[in-house]
């Protein structure tokens, strides 16, 4: 009897870590031997260690933006090394609650979105104090367009 128990602990303990290791973008097969084979410990392991599917998806959208910001898909990387960072953006909506740092593209998305209107106070890393996007001419042009 004390036998059974141990072997459907065992199962129990496997089937678990492989569940949290399919969860967590992990090979569930691996983790089932290591729950069978390592108990409690192979859970808290799983516990400790960050999902694989998280940092897959983090480096495919910053390659993603990476792509984006790119003007032309021809640029070496000592090109890449010596263009200026991107100018960040901030605005205020109407209750004065901040948002950003984002790019100028995306300020522009949260015009056509109608969340922003030339009454709308913005700044960037430029600009000295925060000032309605009607006084910056060329900022309003280019986020018309």
């Amino acid at each position: 009897m004390h036998v059974l128990f141990c072997l459907i602990s065992w199962a129990l303990i496997g089937y678990l870590c492989s569940r949290i290791a399919q969860n967590k973008g992990r090979n569930p097969m691996i983790w089932f031997c290591l729950g069978t084979s390592l108990g409690l410990i192979a859970v808290i392991l799983l516990y400790i260690l960050p999902p694989k599917i998280a940092t897959a998806l983090v480096t495919d959208t910053s390659s993603e933006k990476q792509r984006q910001n790119d003007t032309s898909p021809d640029l070496s990387s000592k090109d890449m090394a010596t263009r200026p960072p991107e100018i960040l953006w901030y605005y205020l909506d109407k209750e004065n609650n901040q948002y950003g740092p984002m790019s100028f593209n995306a300020l522009k998305s949260a015009w056509n979105c109608e969340e922003i209107d030339p009454c709308t106070y913005v700044w960037n890393e430029n600009m000295k104090e925060w000032q309605p996007l009607e006084t910056l001419p060329e900022a309003l042009e280019n986020i018309q367009t």
